[in-house]
């Protein structure tokens, strides 16, 4: 989803949307879009959706709910988890409904019935990607309508660049009135292809699926919402610790049980492969799938097929392939994906290639053991299904971009003097932001190896770098470079809110997006922590000492509501809105089913006295889990993997600090650069593609106060 700035303002003005009109209206509408939103929480999984009636009507995806009458709740934007119960579902266009079944009335909003909305028009997508985090309310992700269907979310859907992943499912489609114009169902592989059921699709069947009807089987990515789950291999790994028990004189086994470690299924089976499959004498042999193998690997990130790397002595390299051949042609059908090569190459006869430069080869399949098919282990979070798309952007499009071409110039010109590229030969690394007309600049630290390889790129002359000093929490460089004309950028500290507009301004062109949410740290791989049904989503801010069995308070968070309202620590909670309390897990259970925003009453034992406070509750605050959690691991890698194939991210892409988090689809060598605000101040520094929905920038903020230390 990479985009031309003048593209969207030349889009902008042809829908009646300038700039300032559409960060206004972004930013009016964000609030009621996010309170609408909601998570789902199915058995140990979620999606998401959005409510549409006062009385808390939802409408989804069939692939969250999958059948009809299910049992499950719904995380409201408030912190508040309520019972919920699936109606009807249909799988030919993955739309469902769902019902609260608590009393309202809800935050909800209105939905289409017939198609208002055209190809170049703004919509913006929200939902809980990667499942809902504590103290994150659902991220705003704005782009535009490439394909306006009214279909389904798989025949003739509507595709917007707006982009969502795993746990976004069933999540909303907004116009810019803040109307339901579909519901997100699944991507393809370029982060430019987000597709979404169109509401007119659902409304077509309302009846049948307000009477709790199935209509249509389920798509096969979709059965994934029982077994993958937490321990999604538990009886492959339960067979392979006996076959270890058994084959304890094998050396592989015999570590394993001296040093026991976690592996991945891949490698549990190619153990049981060897020692159950005809190795070990005596047992009996089970034949090992075979697939054809052609001889090289393809690079799923490219648009046309590529070959990535060839196999020593394969069919490939025999019949004269190299690596970077771009293929057009196999067995005189033409090619214009990976994925549309991928399926040739699972024929088991011979295939002839045709290459860019006309080169010609046949190649017959050698048989190898296949390699096992282990699906990605989703932990707390329904998967996106994935889709055959190119995301190809009308003609019409294009040539709105170069008309309006010239009202760029402005903008885009204020930043020649103060965005450089950083580059290694002819390969751009990195680039950087000038903070002092004497030659200083920051960018990413990361990227910098062998600087003496680098040079610094301005107004046609080369530059080499000198580094100065990094900061390693925030992954900042502060260099120098001795060249004139240089021009300081114009910094804003103060923290942009969610959905204001923002910009990337690089010396070729500009990117654009939203803030997603409020600014808050990164935490590394496996450190941040999603809503859990096991603890209060409404938060207080006391702990509790495990050393005692009464409520007897150990600790008070600085500045949540019993800070506020003035507990202490020692104080003992007796009684809740009138109610004996007489253990911390009483005073828990009592908390949970409260919201954020409510008042309670809570009296405790202060010495000989009774106290009595009546704090607001709030919402618990986003922050990381502070020790290592597998199965949020298993989540970001997930996210990563399946990210990583629509295009490349940033090598160090978390653990950060306060961070501002946004849409825009950089590319990982564009951090660097500024993050600008529609006025051309700077209001943080690029520092990493994350995954496919996210990028984040240090605050303005944060960049200067490291400069400076760096400086001195």
């Amino acid at each position: 989803m990479k985009f031309l700035l003048p593209f969207f303002f030349s889009l902008s003005l042809a829908l009646g949307q300038t700039p300032e009109e559409l960060d206004r209206t972004l930013k009016k509408l964000a609030p009621d879009l996010v309170a609408s939103t909601v998570a789902i929480m199915v058995g140990q999984g979620s999606g998401s959706g959005v409510i549409v009636t006062a009385d808390g009507l939802v409408i989804t995806a069939a692939h969250v709910t999958s059948t009809p009458g299910e049992q499950m709740s719904v995380l409201l934007s408030d912190g508040r988890e309520l019972p919920a119960t699936s109606l009807g579902v249909d799988h030919t266009t993955d739309g469902a409904l769902l019902k609260i079944n608590s009393p309202g009335p809800f935050p909800f909003r209105p939905y289409i019935k017939e198609k208002t909305y055209e190809i170049g028009e703004f919509a913006i997508a929200t939902g809980h990607p990667g499942g809902p985090v504590v103290g994150r309310p659902s991220p705003i992700r704005l782009g535009r309508i490439i394909e306006a269907g009214t279909k389904s979310g798989f025949n003739d859907a509507i595709t917007t660049t707006a982009t969502v992943i795993s746990g976004d499912s069933g999540g909303p489609l907004y116009n810019l009135k803040g109307e339901v114009i579909g519901i997100n169902s699944n991507i393809g592989m370029p982060w430019s292809v987000n597709k979404h059921v169109p509401l007119p699709a659902i409304v077509e069947k309302w009846d049948e699926l307000m009477n709790n009807e199935t209509i249509g089987a389920a798509q096969s990515m979709a059965q994934q919402t029982e077994y993958y789950f937490d321990e999604p291999y538990a009886g492959l790994r339960e067979k392979f610790e006996a076959a270890l028990e058994e084959n304890s004189g094998d050396p592989f086994a015999a570590e394993l049980l001296k040093h026991p470690r976690l592996l991945d299924p891949h490698h549990m089976q190619d153990f049981l492969d060897r020692v159950v499959t005809g190795e070990k004498e005596g047992e009996p042999v089970e034949e090992i799938p075979k697939a054809p193998h052609f001889g090289f690997t393809l690079d799923l990130t490219a648009p046309s097929p590529t070959i990535a790397s060839i196999q020593s002595g394969g069919p490939a390299e025999k019949a004269g392939l190299a690596k970077g051949d771009v293929i057009t042609s196999a067995n005189n059908q033409s090619v214009k994906s990976p994925i549309s090569l991928a399926l040739k190459l699972k024929a088991k006869t011979p295939l002839t290639l045709t290459t860019a430069n006309n080169k010609t080869a046949t190649l017959s399949p050698e048989e190898v053991p296949a390699r096992r098919h282990f699906p990605q282990p989703v932990a707390g979070l329904i998967s996106m299904m994935i889709t055959n798309a190119s995301g190809k952007q009308p003609a019409s499009i294009q040539k709105s971009n170069l008309e309006f071409l010239a009202s760029l110039n402005v903008l885009q010109q204020a930043f020649q003097n103060s965005v450089l590229e950083i580059k290694r030969g002819d390969k751009t690394v990195i680039h950087a932001t000038v903070v002092s007309p004497t030659g200083r600049l920051v960018t990413k630290a990361s990227e910098l190896s062998k600087p003496e390889e680098l040079l610094a790129h301005f107004k046609g002359k080369t530059y080499p770098i000198t580094i100065i000093g990094t900061d390693k929490a925030t992954d900042i460089a502060l260099i120098s470079i001795n060249a004139d004309g240089l021009v300081s950028v114009r910094w804003e500290e103060d923290e942009p809110s969610p959905a204001t507009l923002v910009f990337s301004p690089l010396p070729d062109d500009m990117a654009y997006g939203v803030v997603t949410q409020p600014a808050r740290s990164a935490p590394k791989k496996g450190f941040e922590k999603n809503v859990s049904s096991k603890e209060p989503s409404a938060y207080l801010g006391v702990s509790f000492s495990p050393e005692t069995a009464s409520a007897i308070i150990s600790g008070v968070d600085l500045d949540s509501p019993a800070d506020k309202i003035g507990f202490l620590e020692g104080d003992e909670v007796i009684r809740m809105n009138g109610k004996s309390i007489d253990t911390s897990e009483e005073l828990g259970e009592a908390i949970s089913k409260h919201g954020p925003g409510e008042k309670i009453t809570i009296i405790v034992k202060r010495g000989d006295k009774e106290v009595t406070l009546k704090p607001i509750l709030d919402v618990r605050q986003a922050k990381a889990i502070g020790t290592f959690d597998r199965t949020a691991a298993r989540r970001d890698d997930s996210l990563s993997s399946l990210s990583g194939r629509g295009g490349k991210l940033s090598k160090r892409r978390d653990d950060f600090p306060r961070t501002l988090y946004h849409d825009e689809v950089l590319k990982p060598q564009n951090c660097g650069a500024p993050l600008i605000n529609r006025k051309g101040e700077v209001v943080g520094l690029n520092i990493a593609r994350a995954l496919r929905h996210r990028s984040l920038a240090i605050p303005a903020k944060t960049v200067n106060e490291v400069a400076k230390k760096l400086r001195r």
